[in-house]
């Protein structure tokens, strides 16, 4: 007679997850979204093996372009149907990062704060009592997301590191920094990739841009930049930026692609006007490092939001391209994943 599992008793049926083959290590993506992680771990030379979100729309794009994968639409926290045989894994998270952003900040209450600030540490908590291999966590860099990863990496410091990355350092062409969270040797491994020589520009991706310079949406009475404090100032003083403040040239990074992906290619016409057109979804999706032949949904709308909260592939791929540290305490052999 078989011996009923935690979950079946807690009224979750166990789900059949297949297993990797061929020895390549397994990822299991928590807040998948449209892919970004899964993609980057697969060109690594990893198998993802489940992947859920919470969002329907994100969840179909990922579908449609990671079909051998397993996947869930699920509100997390909720329990995840993780290996149990002892076979090494890779665990990922990216929670819900709207609260820690700028413009989402305002918008914050104590309850809403700590609701976002308990996603965070319900993940760590998974990544290190189910049995992976590794993990790995992927955030927006403020004091508060800050907090939760310090309070982990004091209770767990041989299983708890983090940094803040500017991901133009890894060859993403736009600055986007992110708190990166993880086993220790992964983030030392992707700190150390870091480099003025990966850096790469809106030239070097979108081959054919339509434009000569570029922009986000952000208009003069919106951004502010800060000027340096004089001798004797307590504060910084803030001015309006005008227009050509805000462009950036085709030959260094774009704005940072973020949640309405509103970037735009800007030009001046010979009589002197400005001109301006929304880049397309394939455009901003190269920005975030997606494959030229991802498959993006038809609303546009839609498809800027999707790669705006994406993780970029490229960053995933470079975390993951190398041998995966065996966990404190979990009796598994680590794999190498390097994909040559």
């Amino acid at each position: 007679m078989r011996q009923s599992t935690m979950r079946e008793c807690l009224g979750h049926p166990d789900i059949q997850v297949p297993r990797a083959k061929d020895g390549t290590l397994e990822v299991w993506d928590l807040f998948a979204g449209a892919g970004g992680f899964t993609t980057g771990a697969k060109l690594a030379g990893c198998t993802v093996a489940y992947a859920c979100d919470a969002w329907p729309e994100a969840l179909e794009t990922y579908r449609r372009n990671h079909p051998d994968t397993h996947t869930q639409c699920l509100q997390l926290p909720a329990p995840i149907p993780f290996p149990t045989d002892g076979r090494p894994f890779h665990i990922h998270g990216s929670p819900p990062c709207q609260r820690f952003t700028d413009q989402g900040r305002r918008h914050n209450t104590d309850s809403s704060l700590e609701i976002a600030s308990n996603l965070i540490e319900w993940f760590i908590e998974t990544a290190l009592s189910c049995g992976a291999t590794s993990w790995s966590m992927e955030q927006v860099s403020r004091s508060e997301s800050i907090a939760v990863v310090e309070a982990a990496r004091l209770l767990h410091p041989t299983r708890v590191a983090y940094t803040t990355i500017d991901f133009y350092d890894l060859g993403v062409p736009q600055h986007r920094k992110r708190l990166i969270a993880g086993s220790p040797a992964l983030v030392a491994h992707l700190t150390r990739a870091c480099s003025e020589k990966r850096r790469r520009s809106v030239n070097d991706v979108i081959i054919h841009p339509h434009a000569t310079m570029i922009r986000s949406n952000l208009t003069a009475t919106h951004k502010r930049l800060r000027n340096d404090r004089q001798n004797g100032e307590s504060k910084y003083v803030y001015t309006p930026a005008t227009a050509d403040d805000c462009l950036h040239p085709l030959t260094g990074p774009a704005p940072t692609v973020v949640t309405n992906g509103d970037v735009r290619w800007w030009w001046t016409q010979p009589s002197g006007k400005s001109t301006w057109t929304r880049l397309s979804v394939r455009e901003i999706a190269l920005l975030q490092t997606f494959p030229a032949d991802y498959k993006w949904p038809s609303i546009i709308v839609l498809g800027r939001q999707l790669i705006g909260n994406a993780v970029p592939p490229l960053v995933a791929r470079l975390l993951l391209k190398q041998r995966v540290p065996t966990v404190p305490t979990v009796a598994v052999a680590a794999v190498d994943v390097e994909s040559g």
